[in-house]
């Protein structure tokens, strides 16, 4: 869908901010906020105006809000059809101060004071909050699960921030780190790319909470830990088909239920039949229960043989109760059904040899016989899998990087003490 944006970008009411706050004639003894608007057209839909309401301190962000606004419904209209008004208002809200929402308006979330542009707060709030609009009122999400609701908007928070970013920075992520002091009040910004399939929050609450029960979560550390799953299952949802597809599926969600009330298994219905595969065996998983996934390699030798070449020998293993098979259809006999999981190994010479598993043993060797010694072996060496609890198992090497491994860490110990004195100084 091409995306004509009028391009008409102005400030109603922009006083400087000093003044205001020495002269307290605004509400709260605060300053006004501004106002800017822009239009969001493409073809065969009506075109929407949006407006941004943004609090002073955030004024020269408000391109940000208005260029993530323009995304979000530029994602969203081919998957969840025409935004259902002829207008969009975000609302930046004030620190301390509750703001009434009408059906034309979306209150984002507060935004620090200060951000590094890279850490792209403005524009996560301003799609965070109009994804979730646009789901709610596209599809009936009574029936589902809140943490479900949570993980597909961010999901597609992400997916709108990602062409954002990229077109400022190198590829890959989709917004840079950023840590901050005294409070959270100071920022520091750390050339760190976060990747929307791995990094920022709530992902980490996935893994420190991997046992999370889908069936009424008992605390909120459940249900954040439930929601960054639902990230990490879209993700690997669009791994395994292919993001074109996922975005067929989740279009077909939308117009099979914009008069319903879905539920987890109807989406799960729904992927199987828009995908053509059944994907029972990714839902029954995922979202049945709270089986753990863990896959490791295990086991890597490769020794001298009687007629001067290697017996390389590899151990996959399944650590977790978690099932990554790649097909519903069982076993027959001792014939593996289904793909899912790829071993890679890699040799002296250059030689790759490629090998798949269903997954469903808690181990499998995998054993060579050639002119070369092994170098490495790893599974799933495309990270299909995202809910995988422990990557850092994944793979194993006969020449270990020590150098660069040492590096690393002395670099995090110095980026903690350098932390701590940081802070120490405050109190001196």
């Amino acid at each position: 869908m091409d995306i004509l944006p009028v391009g008409r970008l102005s400030a109603v009411c922009a006083l400087p901010v000093l003044f205001l706050a020495a002269s307290g004639c605004v509400r709260g003894g605060g300053v006004a906020p501004v106002e800017f608007g822009d239009r969001f057209e493409a073809a065969d839909v009506p075109p929407v105006e949006v407006q941004a309401i943004i609090q002073a301190e955030h004024r020269r962000d408000a391109p940000r809000y208005l260029r993530a606004a323009i995304r979000s419904l530029a994602l969203l209209t081919p998957w969840l059809g025409p935004y259902p008004r002829a207008s969009l208002t975000i609302v930046d809200p004030p620190w301390h101060s509750a703001t009434t929402a009408e059906p034309s308006t979306v209150v984002l979330a507060r935004t620090p004071w200060w951000s590094s542009p890279t850490a792209m707060a403005p524009e996560l709030a301003a799609a965070r909050g109009i994804a979730r609009r646009y789901w709610s009122e596209a599809v009936n999400t009574g029936a589902l699960p809140p943490w479900f609701v949570d993980g597909l908007v961010e999901y597609t928070a992400r997916r709108v921030v990602i062409p954002l970013f990229q077109g400022d920075n190198l590829e890959p992520g989709y917004a840079m780190l950023e840590q901050r002091y005294f409070g959270g009040l100071v920022p520091r910004f750390v050339r760190v790319r976060l990747l929307p399939e791995a990094d920022g929050e709530p992902l980490p609450a996935y893994r420190a909470n991997r046992r999370a029960e889908v069936v009424g979560p008992s605390s909120p550390a459940e249900a954040r830990s439930l929601a960054a799953k639902t990230v990490l299952m879209l993700n690997t949802l669009e791994r395994w088909v292919g993001q074109p597809v996922c975005d067929g599926v989740l279009a077909e969600f939308a117009r099979s239920f914009r008069a319903g009330r879905p539920t987890v298994d109807d989406f799960a219905r729904v992927a199987s039949a828009a995908t053509g595969q059944d994907l029972s065996w990714l839902f029954a998983q995922t979202f049945g229960g709270s089986a753990v996934f863990d896959y490791a390699v295990t086991e890597l030798t490769s020794v001298p043989d009687l007629a001067g070449g290697f017996t390389t020998s590899v151990v996959a293993a399944r650590l977790g109760d978690g099932l990554f098979t790649g097909s519903s259809a069982p076993r027959v006999g001792p014939f593996e059904s289904g793909r899912g999981l790829t071993i890679l190994v890699s040799f002296e010479d250059g030689a790759r040899a490629v090998e798949h598993w269903d997954g469903r043993n808690t181990r499998k060797t995998f054993a060579y016989r050639g002119p070369s010694r092994a170098l490495s072996a790893t599974i799933d060496p495309d990270r299909a899998l995202l809910l995988d609890v422990n990557q850092t198992n994944n793979s194993r090497t006969l020449a270990p990087l020590t150098a660069t491994a040492a590096t690393r860490w002395a670099a995090r110990w110095m980026t903690w003490l350098e932390h701590a004195l940081l802070n120490y100084s405050f109190f001196v």
